[in-house]
Protein backbone atom coordinates (compact mmCIF):
# COMPACT_ATOMS: atom_id res chain seq x y z
CA UNK A 1 0.00 0.00 0.00
CA UNK A 2 1.48 3.62 -0.67
CA UNK A 3 1.27 6.38 1.65
CA UNK A 4 -2.03 7.83 -0.23
CA UNK A 5 -3.80 4.48 -0.83
CA UNK A 6 -7.33 3.32 0.78
CA UNK A 7 -6.48 0.42 3.46
CA UNK A 8 -9.71 -1.10 2.95
CA UNK A 9 -11.48 0.15 5.36
CA UNK A 10 -11.80 3.58 3.89
CA UNK A 11 -9.13 4.90 5.82
CA UNK A 12 -5.93 6.35 4.10
CA UNK A 13 -2.20 6.86 5.02
CA UNK A 14 -1.96 10.60 4.75
CA UNK A 15 1.55 12.06 3.62
CA UNK A 16 3.05 14.58 5.85
CA UNK A 17 4.52 17.88 4.02
CA UNK A 18 7.86 16.49 6.05
CA UNK A 19 8.99 13.84 7.24
CA UNK A 20 9.20 14.01 11.16
CA UNK A 21 10.88 12.06 13.97
CA UNK A 22 9.46 9.77 15.77
CA UNK A 23 8.21 10.76 19.77
CA UNK A 24 9.35 9.23 22.37
CA UNK A 25 6.36 6.73 22.55
CA UNK A 26 6.69 5.49 18.97
CA UNK A 27 10.43 4.83 19.59
CA UNK A 28 9.80 3.27 22.68
CA UNK A 29 7.38 0.95 21.26
CA UNK A 30 8.80 0.04 17.96
CA UNK A 31 12.08 -0.58 19.86
CA UNK A 32 10.34 -3.16 22.12
CA UNK A 33 8.30 -5.27 19.31
CA UNK A 34 11.87 -5.63 17.19
CA UNK A 35 14.12 -6.13 20.22
CA UNK A 36 12.90 -10.02 21.40
CA UNK A 37 12.98 -10.78 17.25
CA UNK A 38 16.96 -10.70 17.20
CA UNK A 39 17.36 -9.41 13.87
CA UNK A 40 19.82 -6.67 13.31
CA UNK A 41 17.93 -5.50 10.69
CA UNK A 42 15.25 -3.91 11.66
CA UNK A 43 16.89 -2.78 14.86
CA UNK A 44 18.65 -0.73 12.35
CA UNK A 45 15.13 0.69 10.56
CA UNK A 46 13.74 1.17 13.59
CA UNK A 47 16.87 3.54 14.86
CA UNK A 48 16.40 6.00 12.59
CA UNK A 49 12.65 5.62 11.11
CA UNK A 50 11.12 9.07 10.27
CA UNK A 51 7.16 9.10 10.72
CA UNK A 52 6.41 10.03 6.53
CA UNK A 53 2.23 9.72 7.09
CA UNK A 54 -0.60 9.63 9.70
CA UNK A 55 -4.12 7.59 9.44
CA UNK A 56 -6.76 9.86 8.01
CA UNK A 57 -9.28 7.99 10.99
CA UNK A 58 -8.24 9.42 13.70
CA UNK A 59 -5.80 6.65 15.20
CA UNK A 60 -2.76 7.29 15.91
CA UNK A 61 -1.17 4.65 13.60
CA UNK A 62 1.63 6.32 11.17
CA UNK A 63 3.48 5.61 8.11
CA UNK A 64 7.53 4.99 8.65
CA UNK A 65 10.49 5.65 6.05
CA UNK A 66 13.99 3.87 7.45
CA UNK A 67 17.27 3.59 5.70
CA UNK A 68 19.27 0.52 6.53
CA UNK A 69 19.54 -2.96 5.16
CA UNK A 70 16.03 -4.66 4.30
CA UNK A 71 15.20 -7.99 6.30
CA UNK A 72 16.57 -10.75 3.95
CA UNK A 73 13.18 -13.05 2.87
CA UNK A 74 15.09 -16.24 4.26
CA UNK A 75 14.96 -14.06 7.85
CA UNK A 76 11.38 -13.09 7.52
CA UNK A 77 10.37 -16.88 6.55
CA UNK A 78 11.73 -17.89 9.88
CA UNK A 79 9.63 -15.52 11.66
CA UNK A 80 6.62 -15.95 10.04
CA UNK A 81 5.74 -18.34 7.63
CA UNK A 82 3.33 -16.68 6.12
CA UNK A 83 6.24 -14.05 5.27
CA UNK A 84 6.36 -13.42 1.51
CA UNK A 85 9.26 -11.32 -0.27
CA UNK A 86 10.44 -9.93 2.84
CA UNK A 87 7.08 -8.61 4.08
CA UNK A 88 5.31 -9.77 7.60
CA UNK A 89 3.74 -8.19 10.36
CA UNK A 90 5.24 -8.05 13.72
CA UNK A 91 1.79 -8.13 16.59
CA UNK A 92 1.35 -7.48 20.24
CA UNK A 93 -1.24 -6.25 22.81
CA UNK A 94 -0.82 -3.03 24.80
CA UNK A 95 -2.54 -1.04 27.02
CA UNK A 96 -3.04 2.42 26.15
CA UNK A 97 -3.27 5.31 29.21
CA UNK A 98 -6.84 5.03 29.98
CA UNK A 99 -6.14 1.20 30.35
CA UNK A 100 -8.22 0.26 27.08
CA UNK A 101 -6.44 -2.83 25.04
CA UNK A 102 -5.36 -1.80 21.85
CA UNK A 103 -3.78 -4.07 18.87
CA UNK A 104 -0.25 -3.16 18.05
CA UNK A 105 1.74 -3.74 14.43
CA UNK A 106 4.48 -3.06 12.85
CA UNK A 107 3.88 -3.78 9.34
CA UNK A 108 6.98 -5.05 7.24
CA UNK A 109 6.99 -4.62 3.53
CA UNK A 110 9.94 -6.17 1.12
CA UNK A 111 11.99 -5.76 4.23
CA UNK A 112 11.54 -2.63 5.29
CA UNK A 113 9.99 -1.13 8.07
CA UNK A 114 6.42 0.76 6.20
CA UNK A 115 3.75 1.33 9.11
CA UNK A 116 3.57 0.67 12.94
CA UNK A 117 -0.49 0.43 13.37
CA UNK A 118 -2.37 1.36 17.10
CA UNK A 119 -5.83 0.38 16.59
CA UNK A 120 -8.63 0.26 19.18
CA UNK A 121 -11.46 0.47 16.97
CA UNK A 122 -12.63 -3.20 16.60
CA UNK A 123 -16.01 -4.03 17.50
CA UNK A 124 -17.28 0.04 16.97
CA UNK A 125 -15.04 0.70 19.61
CA UNK A 126 -13.27 4.20 19.47
CA UNK A 127 -10.45 4.46 17.20
CA UNK A 128 -9.19 7.56 18.93
CA UNK A 129 -6.32 6.60 21.36
CA UNK A 130 -2.97 7.21 22.80
CA UNK A 131 0.07 5.27 21.66
CA UNK A 132 0.59 2.78 24.49
CA UNK A 133 3.33 2.99 26.73
CA UNK A 134 5.86 -0.27 25.94
CA UNK A 135 5.83 -1.44 28.96
CA UNK A 136 2.36 -2.56 28.32
CA UNK A 137 3.12 -4.69 25.46
CA UNK A 138 2.14 -8.24 25.77
CA UNK A 139 2.22 -11.44 23.33
CA UNK A 140 -0.77 -11.66 20.60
Amino acid sequence: MNPVEDDGAGDVMLPLARPRDLSARERELLEALVAPLGVEELSRQVRNAQVVSVCSCGCPSVGLSAEGPRVPPAVALAMDDTARDGTFGVKAWASNDEGRDVEVALHVIEGTVFELEIWSGWDGGDVHTSVPPAASLRPW
